[in-house]
């Protein structure tokens, strides 16, 4: 991919001119929109800028490994931005802080908006939409080089963080050779691959994988042939666990023998309904199937929020 010079030097003015900047991270956040936000984070603290790590929801807890990390914020005061930056963030409704602040995106402050999801609708005054990129965290590093920044190793560690996560470890389609370039100079760079496999997929809590068994005992392949799986919220206070503990579940029952796509719906206490939708098939889309329920994504991976709550139904018949 190729970022256009005239978005990098536009995008690195406004940064340059402002003096507080807030960087979004997407609600229910993951390793790609986290990444982003702490490598950009350190860049612009090192030109000396006031920056404020932001996501509505709370963070995986197994993310010590990553600098800054405990001074994101749920919250900030918006009157006192120069400049709002989301990143992996595709619409306002997944930046998610309209709610508390709906005049964050009225245009009174300038948002840049960095994404690679097909279905971002470009809200932000500057918007650096890459659909074809494996990842946000890959448009961030092309975005560094065209600065000429150079990669320290904690930057490069929170970079190949989001690419390994939204590549689905190198095995999703979205694995290109780009992105195993790009991987190795990374890892040139001191990123710690194996700090990030160890953090991602072996530092599960005893509590969490009760969780898990809970979800897989009850997870169903309807005669569509989708794997479905709800998690309520006494299931949750059952087992001591949150909804970032979910995190990783959802891989697990997409390699069911046969399934179109696996789906977890889950209550996140808040009166929310979540879902979290996996495909390894080529000819599904789920970012159409979540945009149906108000979300979106990616073709393999995709996600939504609206409200109510869940109800179990059981049906018996006789034959």
């Amino acid at each position: 991919m190729e970022i256009d010079p005239r978005q990098a030097k536009e995008a690195l003015q406004q940064i340059q001119k402002a003096q507080k900047i807030v960087i979004i991270s997407h609600r229910n956040p993951d390793a790609d929109t986290i990444g982003s936000n702490l490598a950009l984070r350190q860049v612009f603290e090192k030109y000396g800028k006031q920056v404020i790590s932001a996501c509505v929801d709370a963070l995986p807890a197994n993310l010590g490994f990553l600098k800054n990390i405990e001074k994101y914020q749920q919250n900030f005061a918006p009157h006192e931005m120069d400049l709002i930056i989301c990143v992996d963030a595709g619409s306002p409704d997944q930046a998610a802080f309209i709610k508390q602040y709906p005049d964050l995106f009225s245009g009174k402050i300038p948002v840049i908006n960095i994404d690679h999801h097909a279905s971002n609708n470009h809200y932000g005054t500057l918007n650096i939409v890459f659909p074809g990129a494996a990842s946000t965290t890959i448009i961030i590093y092309h975005l560094l080089l065209a600065w000429g920044e150079k990669i320290s190793k904690n930057m490069a560690t929170c970079l190949l963080y989001g690419l390994y996560y939204d590549t689905g470890s190198f095995m999703h389609s979205n694995t290109s050779d780009g992105v195993y370039t790009v991987a190795g100079k990374l890892i040139e760079a001191g990123a710690n691959l194996e700090v990030i496999v160890k953090n991602l997929f072996h530092h599960n809590s005893i509590d969490q994988l009760r969780l898990w068994g809970k979800v897989f005992s009850e997870a169903e392949l309807t005669n569509k042939n989708v794997v479905v799986a709800g998690v309520r919220q006494e299931d949750f206070k059952k087992t001591a666990t949150g909804s970032t503990d979910l995190s990783g579940a959802i891989d697990y029952l997409s390699m069911v023998k046969g399934n179109l796509f696996a789906t977890i719906i889950s209550e996140d206490g808040k009166g929310n309904i979540r879902g979290s939708l996996r495909t390894k098939k080529n000819d599904v889309n789920l970012s159409e199937i979540a945009g149906m329920l108000g979300g979106g994504g990616h073709e393999k991976a995709s996600g939504f929020t609206f409200e109510g709550e869940l109800k179990k139904e059981i049906r018996w018949s006789i034959k």
